[in-house]
């Protein structure tokens, strides 16, 4: 964890820009409104309120004057070398020793305080970090949040630009009947050699029976769209073109077949909504994380660490078969046996 790389947040232009700036209002406000540690960090009992801000002024002017030079530099090695957090934290923790050094310097040099430079430097060295503190934490968590927000929206945005179709033949002329199943959206291909078919009757959707231990999937030969929470279309691809579909918090990854190369898309989605609408065509729930298409599994195989589903395929990871979803994987290899 603590040699793992930061988010490239931390170290941005704009985030150093606004975290400084909101840092030089905030130390001000901070010591002048509330004039915090009387007595124990500077001796202000003869101060007017004037001589208190613009001594404070200086100081923590030059504080920011010193992480304003420091975050340059550091945002100048983070994108030659990604920081650490260890070297992260290193890095703030001499920001503080330097802030407090300078601050010794003024209040005993300038503002010419009794007390020895090293009593000074000391106290500094714990208080400033009080004073860091709030501001450092709710500046992370403003530019996580926005973080997170920006990365939804680019998500959103290149997943509504990238509408991936697999569609059938250009030598094929194709008419398409469309069914609503629930939320779902199929579309039914059949090969016509009229211009202008005749309208098909709507089929009726027969009901599945609950009583069978393993409901023989529908025909994979059908073209499934998938829609965001909105309704609006996200993704369309043919069934056995699909390998599985991950669990991802609020959303989904579904693990396609696209020009013999496998892609994933992220949906904003449950698994359990789209098991209930995968089902019908072979698709299995093998663990609380996973839901498989059962057409292009090769083997079910058992390793020390338990069974797993496996599509034969490079680049593909195998899938866990948890207990809970066991009986039901093994029935449905019986059934296509038989």
């Amino acid at each position: 964890m603590i040699n793992d790389k930061i988010p490239k947040y931390y170290v941005t232009k704009d985030n150093i820009t606004i975290y400084l700036v909101f840092l030089f209002f905030y130390s001000l406000l901070f010591v002048n409104i509330f004039t915090p540690f009387q007595g124990a960090w500077y001796n202000i009992q003869h101060y007017t309120r004037a001589q208190l801000f613009t001594d404070t002024l200086v100081i923590v002017s030059g504080g920011i004057l010193i992480m304003l030079i420091s975050r340059l530099v550091m945002y100048n090695v983070h994108k030659r070398n990604h920081l650490s957090y260890l070297q992260y934290f290193s890095w703030l923790l001499l920001e503080v020793l330097l802030i407090a050094f300078l601050y010794a310097v003024i209040v005993h040099f300038a503002v010419r305080d009794t007390r020895d430079f090293s009593d000074i430097f000391t106290r500094a060295v714990i208080f400033v970090p009080t004073i860091l503190v709030i501001p450092a934490i709710i500046s992370h968590l403003y530019f996580s949040s926005r973080y997170k927000d920006e990365k939804i929206s680019e998500l959103e945005s290149s997943q509504n630009q990238t509408i991936t179709t697999t569609s059938p033949s250009a030598a094929e002329e194709m008419s398409f009947t469309n069914e609503f199943v629930g939320e779902e959206f199929i579309l039914d291909n059949h090969v016509t050699a009229s211009t202008n078919p005749e309208p098909t009757e709507k089929q009726p959707i027969e009901e599945p029976n609950n009583d069978m231990a393993v409901e023989p999937p529908v025909s994979n030969n059908k073209i499934v769209n998938f829609f965001d929470e909105k309704g609006e279309l996200q993704l369309s691809l043919r069934i056995d073109n699909i390998y599985y579909i991950e669990s991802a918090e609020n959303y989904v990854n579904i693990y396609y077949k696209n020009k013999e190369k496998t892609e994933r898309f992220t949906l904003r989605s449950s698994l359990k909504k789209q098991q209930e609408k995968l089902e019908k065509y072979g698709f299995i729930r093998c663990h609380r994380s996973y839901l498989v298409n059962f057409s292009n599994i090769l083997l079910l195989r058992k390793d020390k660490d338990g069974p797993y589903l496996d599509f034969g395929e490079s680049g593909l990871q195998a899938i866990p078969v948890s207990k809970t979803y066991l009986d039901a994987v093994t029935a449905y290899f019986i059934s296509s046996e038989e």
